[in-house]
């Protein structure tokens, strides 16, 4: 299946259900410590054990399998690529803020991401103790994230 940044960008998302995530994605990145992010990071593995993929014996049956799972949510769609010695994934047309460009509503969507990823290879044989990462200074267009593959 091909994809199409602008086409995902260009979807509708229901207003009741983007507004109540922007303004608990607020709270929970208003704190001062990073206890909200944390949380969101649970919550994105708990969507992972209950959306869960099909096994992977590829990188590229992988990442189809996690583009169909984000399809269910309307979340975009990734590309991977394996990078020296972790994978790369990138992560297009992922759901913006209703409003404005927010570096709040960003920065949630990346933690509940992060946790969704880490949950999704933990389920292919991954590492549990080897979080995917948000590479937070990478570009505002995608989501880069990293898996270390060796510590």
């Amino acid at each position: 299946m091909i994809y199409d940044q602008d086409s995902y960008l260009q979807r509708s998302f229901k207003t009741g259900w983007h507004d109540l995530i922007n303004f608990l994605f607020y709270e929970f990145s208003s704190g001062e410590t990073n206890e909200g992010y944390n949380t969101l990071r649970k919550i994105g593995r708990q969507l992972g054990e209950l959306h869960k993929i099909e096994n992977s014996s590829t990188l590229a049956q992988l990442e189809k399998n996690i583009n169909s799972a984000l399809e269910i949510f309307n979340w975009g769609f990734i590309k991977m690529a394996p990078a020296n010695s972790e994978l790369l994934i990138i992560h297009c047309a992922w759901p913006h803020a209703p409003q404005s460009v927010n570096k709040k509503w960003r920065k949630a969507s990346a933690s509940v991401l992060e946790g969704l990823y880490t949950q999704w290879l933990a389920s292919q044989g991954g590492n549990e103790s080897v979080p995917v990462l948000w590479n937070e200074n990478a570009t505002e267009d995608v989501f880069i994230f990293r898996y270390a593959l060796f510590k």
